[in-house]
């Protein structure tokens, strides 16, 4: 079942593009459970996800999983991809050691900006 969606844009030579994500609820796997996501890129569907002691890991894990796909994509990196205007950032946390990558807003929410 659908947790929540979000769409990103990526501005291109054509106009804008939208990339959706899709974040599903944890499901039981195994002893454990496991939060699903997609991400609708231009180029294709990702779909992944991730596995928590309980249902609040398996999600949390989710998200950040998505905020580190968004950060190391290409459309970040030439910087084309956008969440809402005037927001800098996509409203996603990375995980501690990937904090550095944050831009703007994004990294104004940990204390980070400069």
């Amino acid at each position: 079942m659908l947790a929540g969606a979000r769409t990103l844009t990526i501005d291109t030579s054509s106009g804008p593009v939208p990339v959706e994500i899709r974040l599903y609820l944890p499901e039981p796997y195994d002893t454990m459970f496991h939060a699903r996501y997609e991400i609708d890129w231009p180029e294709g569907m990702v779909k992944s996800h991730s596995v928590g002691n309980d249902a609040i890991a398996a999600l949390h894990g989710a998200i950040e999983k998505i905020g580190t796909e968004l950060y190391l994509s290409k459309p970040h990196h030439d910087r084309t991809l956008w969440w809402l205007k005037p927001w800098l950032g996509y409203g996603f946390p990375l995980p501690k050691g990937a904090r550095d990558l944050l831009i703007g807003h994004d990294q104004e929410f940990y204390g980070l900006d400069k």
